[in-house]
């Protein structure tokens, strides 16, 4: 089958534009592929915006999160069921969480498990069951209850950090 005439000519001028010694093309307004001090093989930042400890500073001035017990029961409950098959005791519990948690926002850990979690179902669960998971992961982590319960607001979330310390969990898991 024969390439019609326009389409021949283009791949000729391709052809010969590869066999040139001279690049055929342009970077575009100074563009690089390359930053000029990469080294092959270091890791680049590509996170834009403050520091991780910027941030943290920041988060540290909105107020703690709290929950009602009967948020976290019912958190562990969907826990048990749902994630314990995937995250074993101890997995999400002490230093592991707090070194990961600690002043982020409320939101961040939000929307990673309801984004993402369940592994083979993510985001079957509802917005009050995604709570009441934090709820009792908080709970693990010795962030004690309170009369303020958390909300599904996600705005709200935003302006809530996780206050928790590098204790271990309580015995049973509690």
């Amino acid at each position: 089958m024969r390439a019609p005439r326009p389409l021949a000519a283009v791949a000729l001028a391709f052809s010969i534009a590869a066999c040139s010694k001279e690049k055929p093309w342009h970077e575009p307004l100074g563009a690089h592929l390359a930053h000029p001090i990469y080294q092959p093989g270091a890791l680049l930042n590509l996170r834009s915006g403050p520091s991780p400890e910027t941030v943290s500073a920041l988060n540290a001035s909105f107020p703690g999160a709290t929950y009602a017990a009967d948020q976290a029961t019912g958190g562990k409950q969907i826990y048990d069921s749902t994630c314990a098959h995937c995250h074993p005791a101890g997995q999400l519990d002490g230093a592991t969480f707090s070194n990961s948690w600690r002043n982020r926002r409320l939101y961040d850990l939000y929307s990673l498990i309801s984004n993402t979690m369940p592994q083979d179902r993510p985001g079957s669960l509802t917005d009050s069951q995604y709570v009441n998971v934090i709820a009792y992961l908080l709970q693990r982590n010795q962030v004690p209850s309170g009369p303020a319960r958390l909300s599904t607001d996600t705005l709200g979330m935003k302006k809530i950090r996780i206050d928790v310390g590098g204790a271990a969990p309580a015995a049973g898991g509690q």
